[in-house]
């Protein structure tokens, strides 16, 4: 994603030096004995807070954060709206919905994840191209971020419509295990489980998001915590920031992190597939200037489907303050 490293070099000079050392200062203790509830999906798109979490960089930097871990950003959307979590990563889609119909607010993006999402086909199917996938099955989560860009980007941009081929509702982490056993013939996932596909010669990519869609991954919070618990978000947000500094400081750690979460988790992943699946996930907590646009035209097609009732106002939805305070501190 060349054309966003601007804005995250700004980012990581931002986060740099001091603010992010090893040890924090004991003044920055949360004054809440009430943990911040924190909640990250199982695919890559949770690793900065996997990292984090692995690393105590919340403890650091004087956060009390608990760590909850979800199968998608749905999910991690839904139990937001319901007040059983406090801040969440999730995609646009999901973000949107849970901005305009619950009071969610954002702190800043944990990634542009475009390339760590994929199309990948059996290599059994035949398939070489997203417009063969005509009269096929494709597994794809529904309500995900995922598959809201597969089925109203990708696909028409290969002359498909909806009806052209059969959506099969399956979690992503079920992905491999149905395109090996001949369920669907294809699925709509995200990283490591494409990565996973390919090294164990299941499957090919036959197309990543990363020509279609930024795929703009938010790091959610509900309102009501921004407005009573800043200080305490401010300590998050450091401890944060100090795992973004990870992924461009020491991405081998990372990796090694990363790989520990799936093999706790019961997965027989190798080094490579956590390798290929972070190596395209650009991590940054900055809001890059096509952001509005891009949840606005996500919200505009959703108030057109009725889904939603307004367009949310991004200037109250995305805060900043939090971020500049933190990276300052």
């Amino acid at each position: 994603m060349n054309r966003y490293s601007q804005s995250r070099r700004k980012a990581l000079a931002m986060i740099g030096g001091s603010a992010l050392a090893a040890t924090f200062p004991i003044a920055a203790r949360a004054q809440d004995k009430t943990p911040l509830t924190l909640g990250i999906q199982t695919s890559t798109w949770g690793a900065v807070g996997m990292v984090a979490e692995a690393e105590k960089l919340f403890e650091k930097a004087g956060a009390n954060v608990v760590v909850q871990k979800f199968d998608s950003g749905r999910t991690v959307r839904d139990a937001m709206v319901a007040g059983r979590i406090d801040l969440g990563s999730l995609g646009a889609a999901p973000f949107v919905v849970g901005a305009a119909k619950g009071d969610m607010g954002a702190l800043g993006t944990v990634a542009y994840a475009g390339g760590t999402l994929a199309i990948v086909a059996s290599k059994k199917s035949g398939i070489k191209s997203v417009a063969e996938l005509k009269g096929r099955k494709v597994a794809s989560q529904l309500g995900s971020e995922t598959d809201h860009v597969f089925q109203n980007k990708i696909a028409p941009a290969y002359g498909l419509n909806k009806g052209d081929f059969q959506v099969v509702n399956v979690k992503f982490h079920d992905h491999v295990s149905a395109l090996a056993g001949g369920s669907v013939d294809a699925f709509a996932g995200v990283e490591p489980y494409p990565s996973l596909a390919e090294v164990e010669g299941l499957g090919i990519i036959i197309t990543n998001y990363s020509k279609y869609d930024i795929v703009p991954l938010l790091l959610a919070v509900n309102r009501p915590v921004l407005e009573k618990r800043g200080d305490e978000l401010v300590a998050f947000m450091k401890g944060w920031l100090a795992a973004v500094k990870l992924f461009k400081d020491q991405p081998q750690r990372v990796t090694a992190i990363v790989l520990n979460f799936y093999k706790a988790q019961g997965y027989n992943v190798s080094d490579e597939v956590i390798r290929r699946a972070l190596l395209h996930m650009n991590v940054t907590p900055e809001y890059v200037p096509e952001l509005k646009a891009y949840v606005t035209d996500i919200a505009q097609t959703l108030v057109k489907k009725g889904q939603i009732a307004a367009v949310p106002d991004w200037d109250k939805v995305l805060d900043r303050r939090t971020l500049q305070r933190a990276a300052q501190a």
